[in-house]
């Protein structure tokens, strides 16, 4: 288990069976097992709610949850717990054949199904002692064998998260990988936990584990659930295709009821029993894939697990939201002749399957919430999202084209004609080699984008281009309109609204890449496949990212275009891809709007941000604005003296920043209480456009630092605390920064390292000061990307 691997769940085992303060005086001995004595129980009853689940949460969840947890090992649930853990690896980058999935709750249920699975128990096999728990003894191993608290790891406990993972299975195991690895304990290459929680998770592990009763559902929600599921369950032709589009577009959303934000949250599941029965989920790998029966039901299954952040992407069910969805898909003008069936290379181009649902109605649903559909790109199960995120830039902004002047809503005949030309990676399962995936598919885009464009110029003979009402501005109302991407080395973060300093890239999406990259991303992505799905997902989204860029480009001055993607392209200009698939076109077409710098990317942004400054949110005052009329309008006067001295670090390009974690926190301590912010550092690239050798087109003196009022992404990579009163001296030794050696500097008296005896304290107060600020969005932090610094 060399990573943070069991660093929960076995951790809760190690507990149990041998925390009493045994010396491992014998450590290294070839031969010897590690004494590990047992640690008492506790004398009383144990309420799962109240007293275990916030010791799991806080400090087991936190690295065990989701598919890279450690050894499979989810603690998010008890469910999990005794599910225990795998020597199988879901992330595989050499992988030529996929997995059987391992989705708890989804791909087995029982002890025994997971067990023919390749699972072990954690807890103790049913006629073993309590102290033969894996779980105990790896909790037992770390309170013997800690870190040094306040410094550094030593080199002997690596954190990279692509490290190979030791998963003993058994007491022999064990015993090699203790003595191989003495502070491999739990919680992995952290601060020890107190003596009270440990015997907390030991007495729970040594009772069973046992898992609370299911909640029961209060009358009022338990109608609206009906309601939900009745809308998705109609009889009709209409509403089955209806229910069919929503349902591939829902299925990993934590779905809640409005007027209940704190939850419960809800997962929609295609199930071989109706409702008002008990749910038997049919799994399968895509929401396309065929259940296997021709009759099924849509339903809502209460999520059991924690919420952690990394997973959690809300979207909200009310009386509004189902009179708009009835009014989009329902009641609009349309007639479904016939039910398509789950053929992969149909069922997998959703503009052939849902041809007969009007595309306006599609797109509109999209852009009714489209920081959720972004947020699914980079966020949910896969956790690991570097085919995802490696194609993107640190940071860009996305807007939408307008409905009304996107020719794929407005002209049916554009997307009948284009649709075969709209294929996903998906429909072959992983069933190509590389060179093929540009034989095909880049010869599609190519005929496809040829085709839009003669469309285009059909319908714009005089060669005017667009203008600024071309680009949707969320109907005077609607903040999803604007979007901010973050990149965060192998995940990223969804913000509405222009935040951060102005970069130099960005997004104008369509209904046709919008689909397609949700489809791409996301519908037809499955974690558990082989090399060749993987590379053919990450080359595809290739083609998305720059048709996005270039509709983009199309507003700009037609003479400026090439010059600046070629910007963007830096060592890059002569792949096929650039210059054959998806080379610019429309460059015979004008714009309509004008432009008066040399930069009109930051202008177009401006103009784009002032037209729609009603769903734009306030100005970014901490990134975008010089004192002295930077002050936040009714602030408290304690935080905008704290603002000020963080807008010293605004702007700042390369310095400091390229040494900085992705995403560090800052916890800014006061006698009125403390007060968050987000440090994000957004690395350059000359181009994002290569699959490998990222390292060799960085560009740190390009890099730029975005500050962020309160919490920000899933990931935290570093956590500095200053006091208020002494902030100015933590802006000016970070502002001196200029090597690794001088960030540790800082980091010895300014940070919270892993090894500090403060360090639970203050996830505690992170994740109660998150619940609290975003009682909604917030979920448990994933520790598995915290650095040592």
């Amino acid at each position: 288990m060399r990573t943070r691997s069991l660093p929960a769940l076995l951790l809760l085992a190690a507990l149990v069976a041998a925390l009493g303060g045994a010396q491992c005086s014998r450590l290294g001995e070839p031969n010897e097992p590690v004494p590990l004595a047992p640690l008492p129980a506790l004398g009383r009853e144990l309420s799962f709610e109240t007293d275990v689940k916030p010791v799991l949460d806080g400090r087991c969840v936190v690295c065990h949850s989701c598919n890279d947890a450690p050894c499979q090992l989810q603690l998010s649930s008890p469910e999990g717990a005794l599910r225990g853990a795998t020597k199988g690896a879901v992330y595989d980058s050499s992988r030529l054949r996929a997995i059987r999935p391992t989705r708890l709750f989804d791909d087995a249920g029982s002890s025994e199904e997971w067990r023919a699975r390749g699972f072990f128990p954690v807890l103790g096999a049913p006629d073993s002692l309590p102290g033969d728990a894996l779980l105990l003894r790896m909790l037992a191993l770390g309170r013997t064998h800690s870190v040094t608290p306040g410094e550094r790891l030593p080199e002997q406990v690596p954190l990279e998260i692509g490290r190979e993972l030791q998963c003993p299975a058994d007491a022999a195991e064990f015993d090699a990988y203790a003595r191989g690895l003495p502070l491999g304990g739990m919680p992995y290459a952290m601060a020890p936990l107190p003596d009270h929680e440990l015997r907390v998770l030991a007495t729970w592990a040594a009772r069973g584990a046992r898992a609370p009763a299911e909640p029961r559902m209060l009358p009022a929600l338990r109608r609206q659930l009906q309601e939900w599921e009745k809308f998705l369950n109609g009889s009709s032709r209409k509403q089955r295709l209806s229910a069919r589009y929503l349902y591939e577009h829902w299925f990993l959303a934590h779905l809640y009821f409005e007027d209940h934000p704190a939850g419960p949250f809800f997962r929609v599941v295609r199930s071989r029993t109706p409702p008002g029965e008990q749910i038997d989920v049919i799994a399968t790998v895509r929401p396309f894939d065929s259940p296997g029966q021709s009759r099924f039901w849509y339903r809502l299954r209460p999520i059991r697990s924690s919420i952690v952040h990394k997973t959690h992407i809300p979207y909200p069910l009310s009386p509004a939201k189902l009179a708009r969805l009835d009014s989009l898909f329902l009641k609009s003008r349309w007639k479904a002749a016939y039910l398509p069936g789950y053929d992969p290379e149909e069922a997998a181009n959703p503009f052939v399957v849902f041809d007969q649902i009007p595309a306006r109605s599609r797109y509109q649903f999209l852009l009714d919430d489209a920081q959720y559909f972004v947020m699914t790109f980079i966020r949910g199960p896969v956790c690991r999202g570097q085919v995802a995120v490696d194609v993107i830039e640190d940071h860009f902004f996305i807007t939408f084209l307008d409905p009304d002047h996107d020719l794929s809503v407005n002209d049916p005949a554009f997307l009948d004609k284009t649709k075969r030309l709209l294929s996903i990676p998906a429909e072959r399962r992983g069933s190509f080699l590389p060179h093929q995936i540009f034989l095909s598919y880049a010869r599609k885009q190519h005929a496809y984008l040829d085709a839009r464009e003669a469309f285009y110029e059909a319908a714009d003979p005089q060669g005017l281009g667009p203008s600024l009402e071309w680009i949707w501005d969320g109907d005077g109302h609607n903040p999803n309109a604007l979007l901010s991407v973050f990149r965060n080395f192998d995940n990223a973060t969804v913000r509405k609204g222009f935040l951060g300093p102005l970069p130099k890239t960005g997004w104008v999406m369509d209904y046709p890449v919008f689909e397609r990259i949700y489809y791409d991303l996301v519908a037809g992505f499955d974690v558990y496949g082989n090399v060749a799905h993987q590379i053919s997902t990450r080359l595809y989204m290739d083609h998305l990212r720059m048709q996005n860029e270039n509709l983009l480009l199309s507003f700009l001055p037609a003479d400026r275009r090439e010059e600046i993607r070629a910007s963007w392209y830096v060592g890059a200009t002569k792949q096929l891809d650039y210059f054959l698939a998806d080379r610019l076109h429309g460059t015979s077409r004008g714009t309509q709007l004008s432009f008066r710098t040399s930069d009109p990317v930051a202008e177009l942004f401006a103009l784009v941000e002032a037209r729609s400054a009603l769903v734009a949110g306030p100005p970014d005052l901490l990134n975008r604005c010089k004192e002295p009329e930077c002050d936040r309008p009714g602030a408290p006067a304690l935080e905008q003296e704290i603002e000020r001295e963080l807008r010293r670090l605004a702007g700042v390009r390369g310095g400091f920043v390229p040494f900085l974690p992705e995403v560090a926190l800052l916890r800014v301590r006061s006698e009125s209480g403390d007060r968050l912010y987000g440090l994000v550092s957004n690395r350059a690239h000359t181009s994002v456009a290569f699959m490998f050798g990222e390292e060799g087109r960085r560009v740190p003196e390009q890099d730029t630092l975005c500050l962020v009022r309160g919490h920000f992404g899933s990931y935290p990579n570093f956590v500095f605390e200053a006091h208020a009163a002494s902030l100015a001296g933590f802006v000016d030794e970070l502002l001196a920064v200029r090597s690794q050696a001088d960030l540790e500097r800082l980091a010895e008296h300014r940070g919270v390292r892993r090894s500090d005896p403060h360090f639970w304290e203050t996830l505690d107060w992170l994740h109660s000061d998150f619940r609290r600020r975003q009682p909604l969005e917030s979920g448990l932090y994933d520790l598995g990307r915290y650095r040592d610094l």
